[in-house]
């Protein structure tokens, strides 16, 4: 199913699914059609100053994140752009990982979002800023992965501070699962897991702040 178009969505305003938590932030609506369901990501509520620079760069940023996964089971697929700030994807049925409580989600699940992000990472992604409202658990139990906002996607051409940059946030992805595993299944986690948990190497600890940096660096 191809996207709405804005027009389509001023004359039927979809539902809104979740506001951005800031002035920097996108809308996701939830808009059905003929027993379709499309999320769709929106700056267009935002400042014009918002819009018109981080909105589109980011926007610009994720499409291409979606279509390098297009085919890759774990991610929503791509239904395409609406216009530079908004685009459409697959609604996941499920919910993330910050409405469940510590036991609620299997051990199980936490291989499979690591063999998903594997995965993702093979693909030439890396998340680069993956928490709990990134990761959906879907009516079937598996993990889905969303918001490619911060996404750093290699390319051949890409040079040596961009593959290294990949590498440091793939590493913050792996990291990342590890916390979320610590938090919600941490009997799971093995001697290995916990050493690599308490032993953040050099890059990490001075890339706290990946996240804030990835979100302005455009494209290469």
């Amino acid at each position: 199913m191809h996207p709405p178009t804005r027009e389509l969505l001023r004359q039927r305003p979809p539902l809104r699914f979740r506001s951005g938590r800031n002035v920097t932030k996108a809308d996701i609506f939830l808009w059905e059609d003929e027993g379709t369901r499309l999320a769709i990501k929106d700056y267009s509520a935002r400042p014009f100053w918002i819009r018109v620079t981080l909105g589109r760069r980011l926007i610009r940023r994720e499409v291409r994140a979606y279509e390098r996964l297009r085919n890759l089971a774990g991610i929503p697929r791509l239904a395409g752009r609406i216009d530079p700030i908004a685009f459409a994807v697959d609604f996941v049925e499920g919910r993330d990982l910050s409405h469940f409580r510590p036991g609620e989600v299997a051990e199980e699940f936490f291989v499979k979002l690591a063999r998903l992000l594997d995965s993702v990472h093979r693909s030439g992604v890396a998340q680069g800023d993956l928490h709990h409202r990134d990761v959906l658990v879907g009516g079937d139990g598996n993990p889905y992965l969303v918001d490619f906002s911060t996404a750093v996607i290699l390319h051949e051409t890409s040079g040596l501070w961009k593959r290294r940059l990949f590498r440091a946030a793939c590493g913050s992805d792996r990291r990342a699962v590890l916390k979320l595993k610590r938090r919600h299944a941490p009997r799971s986690l093995t001697a290995e897991e916990l050493y690599e948990l308490n032993h953040p190497p050099a890059w990490y600890r001075f890339g706290k702040g990946l996240g804030r940096l990835l979100r302005w660096s455009g494209p290469r």
